[in-house]
Formats: structure tokens, sequence, C-alpha cells
């Protein structure tokens, strides 16, 4: 599948876990999105900060330097409008801190490849079946 170099189909993994992220580049990928990926919050907002086009960040809860919510609170400042999707599996954690935001979900792991398939597009494009990138 021919890949549009537009911010529609680019989306930046973090996570801390090297096969996770992995196994969440492979996946989004297959399914035609161009992917990036960070190790952590710092890395991922420095990947921000060089006016990369992005559509989705999927990001970890927990990891070092700088933790998913932190990282995401300092993203909304420079992109407002950037949709994320978080993988954690402390998910309560982050619901007894504040509400989700417009544009935000998350994916309880451990979670399943179809899983975090549908996650992404519905966040995307508002259905599980994803249009034509």
């Amino acid at each position: 599948m021919a890949k549009a170099d537009t911010a529609a189909n680019k989306v930046l993994v973090v996570d801390d876990e090297a096969t996770i992220r992995a196994l969440e580049r492979r996946v989004l990928q297959e399914s035609g999105y161009d992917v990036a990926e960070a190790a952590d919050g710092q890395q991922a907002l420095d990947y921000l900060s060089h006016g990369q086009p992005l559509a989705l960040l999927v990001a970890d809860l927990d990891m070092p330097v700088l933790s998913g919510d932190k990282m995401v609170s300092r993203v909304r400042a420079m992109r407002p409008d950037l949709k994320v999707l978080f993988v954690t599996a402390h998910i309560d954690r982050l619901m007894d801190t504040r509400p989700l935001w417009e544009g935000e979900a998350f994916l309880e792991k451990p979670f399943t490849i179809n899983g975090l398939r549908e996650a992404v597009s519905l966040l995307l494009y508002g259905t599980t079946k994803k249009t034509k990138i």
C-alpha cells in the first residue's frame, strides 16, 4: 500500500519498553501508517519540537524521564488538536487525576492487535473501518 506523505497517516509511538514499541510500530505500519518512535516523554517532545507533521500520539503512561500524562500536558501547549491514545495498564491512575480530554482515548495493556488497530482508527476516523490514507 502506498503511503501518502501527509500528517494524516503519521503516528508517534512513545513507550519505554522496546518490545511494546516494536509491536505497535509493526501493527501500525502493516495498517498503512508512517510510524516514528520515542523511548520516553522527553524524546517525544524533542521530536515534536521540530515541527514534524503528526496525526496521532500513542503513549504509555508510566515511563522514566517524563511520564506519559506530563508529556501530553506539554504536547497540548504545542499541538492542542493532536489526538492521543494512552496504551497502559494503569488507566485508573490517569482517571483518578483528571478526565480524558477531547481527542484522547485509552487502550488497556495487555492489548490485542485488533484492539490497537480499532482504537487508532476510532480516534483518527471516528470508525473502526479505516479509510484510505
